[in-house]
């Protein structure tokens, strides 16, 4: 058995992979046009034809609009703003609550209260992540007006029936679509089964611009909102004599320059999916080969985009904890996450419930609330984040399948060195 990495020994990555810079020539040659142009943003908060945009943000809008099946889509600068346009042109507000599942970015759940509305929390499925449908009845009261289900990892939620209880009780759908562009159940995309779809083009996102969002819908009513809502549409109203809408806007406008390069990635994002996917299927494949260790669980008819690549760790199996086999891998060259995100209502925001200076608003405003935010609410969130779950990031450009292999060499080598570890980590908590 080779020594360890941790212990001296000769690690099997001697350099860690770089982050890579995805974008190309197309994307240098659209900016340049665009700066070139002098009109960076085309936006106007007026009533008019530039309320709607430059011809970049028509185009890109068009293309995500054509890509992934949408009657309408609305660009804005980031996929943290498109939630909350989203949930304000769903008319949530003071009094309401939204259901919304505590592991996954803490802007998913900050839109709700940003809107004067309270998260309700949801546990997952221990095998996709996902907010858990049979978990759904037991939060509902008659304050609920939303469902955000967000898309983790880059694997649908269990939609078609989220949905289905959604209409029983006449609540919005929004799909946190953020790490799963082009992930689809039964062929139809991620992103248009809800009311609303958000997507993010944030950086380290599998396209991107840098900063920008998408919100997609097919109701007109809800795009018309979406819009008003972008850029400072309260003006807009008045300039129309819409006595019936009511809204307050604020400038979530994406430029031109973001849209330019928007458009480039999206026409490579079949490419980069194509690749992603063939890294993970090996990699699915290799872990069968360990015990203690569980890939990614795919449902049939379901097609996963593996933002990151998430397994499922057993220290009864392995006889060592999570960090220590975290830690062995580092050495190695393979720096892991352990545990993804702390579940959100254990934040202090939500444990002290204060959000605006010292006042208890928005939570002071309904007299008895559903959820009290203690922890053991969503047991199997608070299991995967502090004991089984491992975040690998290892399916993306510059990986290859050489390094998917050394990867799993490096899994087998600690898995060999199981016993040393063991002892370590016995001494270090004897000492401790």
């Amino acid at each position: 058995m080779s020594k360890l990495a941790l212990w001296g020994g000769t690690p099997v990555r001697e350099t860690a992979i770089p982050w890579t810079n995805t974008m190309g020539e197309e994307e240098k040659a659209a900016v340049v046009k665009v700066m070139e142009s002098g009109n960076l943003s085309a936006f106007l908060a007026r009533a008019g034809e530039q309320f709607l945009g430059g011809p970049r943000i028509k185009e890109i809008e068009a293309m995500f609009a054509g890509k992934f099946g949408a009657k309408h889509s609305i660009s804005v600068n980031s996929a943290t703003t498109a939630l909350h346009t989203a949930l304000a042109a769903c008319e949530v507000g003071p009094g309401d609550e939204v259901l919304v599942t505590p592991y996954t970015m803490s802007a998913t759940a900050s839109a709700i209260l940003m809107n004067n509305a309270v998260p309700v929390f949801v546990d997952i499925c221990s095998e996709t992540y996902n907010l858990n449908p049979k978990e759904i009845e037991k939060w509902l009261t008659p304050r609920t007006k939303a469902i955000i289900v967000t898309n983790l990892f880059g694997l649908p939620g269990n939609l078609p029936e989220i949905i289905k209880i959604a209409k029983q009780h006449g609540l919005y759908v929004i799909e946190d679509n953020a790490q799963a562009p082009g992930a689809t159940i039964d062929g139809k995309q991620a992103g248009t089964f809800g009311d609303l779809g958000i997507f993010s083009l944030n950086y380290h996102k599998v396209i991107h611009s840098g900063e920008g969002g998408i919100i997609l819908t097919d109701s007109d009513k809800l795009a018309y909102h979406c819009q008003l809502i972008r850029n400072h549409g309260e003006v807009v109203v008045d300039d129309l004599n819409d006595e019936d809408t009511v809204v307050l806007g604020s400038n979530y406008r994406m430029t031109e320059l973001h849209a330019a390069i928007g458009i480039e990635q999206l026409i490579k994002l079949d490419g980069f999916l194509n690749m992603r996917r063939a890294l993970a299927d090996q990699l699915t494949r290799g872990l069968k080969r360990f015990k203690g260790l569980k890939g990614v669980t795919v449902p049939k008819g379901y097609e996963h985009s593996y933002y990151v690549y998430p397994i499922q760790f057993n220290k009864d199996i392995w006889t060592i904890k999570r960090a220590v086999f975290a830690a062995a891998m580092k050495a190695e060259g393979f720096p892991l996450g352990e545990g993804y995100v702390k579940p959100i209502y254990l934040m202090k925001i939500y444990q002290h419930k204060r959000v605006y200076n010292q006042t208890q608003y928005p939570f002071s405003f309904i007299d008895k609330p559903v959820q009290g935010y203690q922890k053991g609410i969503c047991p199997v969130v608070e299991e995967m984040h502090e004991e089984k779950l491992i975040i690998a990031d290892v399916c993306r450009m510059p990986y290859t399948a050489r390094d998917i292999d050394d990867f799993l060499t490096a899994i087998e080598k600690v898995w060999q060195g199981k016993e040393e570890l063991r002892a370590y980590e016995k001494n270090s908590l004897s000492c401790s």
